[in-house]
């Protein structure tokens, strides 16, 4: 009988309430002023999984061009759901920095 391992996740997710008031150009607007608040820029905006999350915006941020590592974020407007994903596997500087975004980005929701 060989040992059954529990899957571990790639990621996980650092989630942030908001009101179903918020809009996609609100969010732009929180989510650029945290990206420069935090010393990271946005490498890359599209959508997230349009099946499940259809009309959401993704972003990617990164501290510089040609440094490994990047953290996404997600909002999606018609479920009112925002996070963050870090995967397991970024480099340490991806885990130290998320939450600081993540606080950065609450504090100005906060603040609408």
């Amino acid at each position: 009988m060989g040992s059954f391992m529990a899957k571990q996740k790639k990621s996980y997710d650092l989630e942030i309430s908001i009101g179903d008031e918020l809009t996609k150009e609100t969010m732009m607007g929180v989510v650029e002023r945290a990206a420069k608040a935090t010393g990271l820029y946005i490498s890359h905006i599209g959508g997230y999984s349009r099946v499940k999350y259809p009309n959401s915006v993704h972003w990617h941020f990164k501290r510089h061009k040609k440094e490994p590592g990047l953290i996404d974020a997600t909002f999606w407007e018609e479920g009112a759901k925002f996070w963050l994903v870090v995967r397991n596997n970024e480099p340490e500087w991806v885990h130290e920095t998320a939450p600081l975004l993540l606080k950065t980005l609450k504090e100005d929701l906060a603040g609408l």
